[in-house]
C-alpha cells in the first residue's frame, strides 16, 4: 500500500493583515503552516507531519497549497486568513504510479551548486567550512532539475520543460541564541511532462520533497496523469 497524502488548497484573503505579513516573511508563513499540523510531533514537526507547501500567484490572488500525511486543522488559521479552502485525498494518485506512465508535473525549487573548499576545515569563528552554495539560473537551473528528476524516478521530456523565475524566498528567523538570521533563496518553477521510471523512488520524492528550502515553500512536486 502506498503512503497516504492529503492536499489542502487555501485561497488567501488579500485584505488580511496576517496574510500580508506571511507573504512578506517566509518564516512567518512557515509558522502559520506548521500551526495547522497535529501537536506533539517532536523536534521535527514538519517532517513528522509530511508537510510540504507551495505559494502560487494568479489573477485572483495567492493560493497556498499544503501537502501533508493527514488532514490539517484548518480551524487554527488566523481569523480572516482565507476566503475559501478545499481538501483532496492524494492516496489514489500515489497508487496510480507505474513504470512507463506519463505525467504532468510542477515544482518550485531552489537550484544550487555547492563549491567545496580546497582545504575543508573550520573558519576563524570555529564553524565547519562546508563550501559555498551558488544559485543556478537559466540552462544551469534546467540541467539541475533534469538531474534531480532522474534521481527521483522520472525521465523528464526535455522539449516540454518550462522554467519560470519566482519571487525569492525572504524573511528572518532566530537561531538558538536568539540572534536574527536572514533567510534568502532563489526559486525557479519547473513544469512539463515526464515518464515514470521508478514508482518507489518517485513516491518518496512526492511525499518528502526535492531539494533545499522545503521548510519555506519549495520542493513540493505536484503531478497529474497525462496521455502519452
Amino acid at each position: 500500500m502506498p503512503p497516504s497524502a492529503h492536499l489542502t488548497r487555501i485561497q488567501l484573503n488579500p485584505t488580511s493583515h496576517h496574510t500580508a505579513h506571511d507573504l512578506r516573511d517566509a518564516h512567518a508563513l512557515h509558522r502559520t503552516v506548521l500551526s495547522l499540523a497535529p501537536h506533539n510531533l517532536g523536534d521535527t514537526p514538519r517532517q513528522a507531519a509530511g508537510i510540504l507547501f507551495r505559494l502560487e500567484q494568479h489573477p485572483r490572488g495567492h493560493t497556498l497549497l499544503i501537502q501533508s500525511r493527514h488532514p490539517l486543522h484548518l480551524n487554527a488559521l488566523p481569523h480572516g486568513y482565507a476566503t475559501t479552502t478545499d481538501e483532496r485525498d492524494l492516496t489514489p494518485l500515489l497508487a496510480w504510479l507505474q513504470t512507463g506512465a506519463t505525467l504532468r508535473y510542477r515544482i518550485d525549487a531552489q537550484p544550487t551548486r555547492c563549491t567545496r573548499p580546497a582545504n575543508p576545515g573550520r573558519d576563524n569563528k570555529g564553524s565547519l567550512n562546508r563550501g559555498r552554495l551558488t544559485p543556478l539560473y537559466d540552462t544551469d537551473a534546467t540541467t539541475w532539475w533534469h538531474e534531480r528528476a532522474q534521481a527521483s524516478g522520472l525521465n523528464p521530456h526535455h522539449d516540454t520543460t518550462r522554467t519560470t523565475a519566482q519571487p525569492d524566498i525572504a524573511g528572518w528567523k532566530k537561531n538558538p541564541t536568539g540572534k536574527r538570521i536572514r533567510i534568502r533563496g532563489n526559486v525557479t518553477r519547473f513544469e512539463g511532462t515526464a515518464t515514470i521510471t521508478d514508482p518507489t523512488t518517485l513516491t518518496t520524492a512526492l511525499t518528502t520533497g526535492i531539494g533545499r528550502g522545503r521548510a519555506f515553500g519549495t520542493g513540493l512536486l505536484s503531478i497529474a496523469p497525462h496521455p502519452a
